[in-house]
């Protein structure tokens, strides 16, 4: 006699976790470009960049794909805040950015979905070129910046001892 396989309640709760995720991560990256044609930096490329940047004031622009509110708690300094939507596909690229020889985009940790999909919003409307590769993203993110102990700013006031 043949069985029929038995979906428990377990396996329909992970069928349908994946396929809500699966939704989800469609519904997020309308972009037609590849996550191969993003440039990806370790730590020590970035802080090369970053002192570079120090020198030279159009090497390198930090974009923190991050919400405004925990850009405001702790940030890479000379970062800007840019959410994805920001880069309207329209209008194509920005002057303000369109000076930058690398446009470096991170978030919180390696973890973040929103960087990659600002990083292809950026190639999408024109930030990479046919050979120079501007967009570069960080995985590291906030987090590999933070706990290496390098400089960062935030745009929230100091709180004394005093203050509590």
């Amino acid at each position: 006699m043949h069985q029929t396989p038995r979906i428990t309640l377990t396996t329909k709760s992970a069928l349908l976790f994946l396929g809500v995720l699966t939704l989800m991560m469609g519904g997020c990256l309308k972009s037609n470009i590849s996550d191969k044609k993003i440039q990806y930096i370790d730590l020590a490329r970035a802080v090369d960049l970053f002192e570079q940047q120090k020198k030279e004031n159009d090497t390198a622009l930090f974009i923190d794909a991050r919400k405004p509110e925990r850009f405001a708690e702790g940030h890479i300094p000379g970062a800007r805040n840019m959410r994805t939507p920001d880069v309207d596909l329209r209008y194509g690229t920005d002057p303000a950015l369109e000076r930058y020889k690398n446009l470096i985009v991170y978030g919180e940790n390696p973890g973040t979905a929103t960087v990659n999909a600002m990083a292809k919003r950026l190639i999408e409307v024109g930030y990479n070129g046919f050979v120079k590769k501007r967009v570069k993203v960080f995985p590291g993110g906030w987090e590999e910046w933070e706990i290496t102990g390098l400089p960062v700013e935030s745009d929230t006031p100091e709180q004394s001892e005093g203050d509590e």
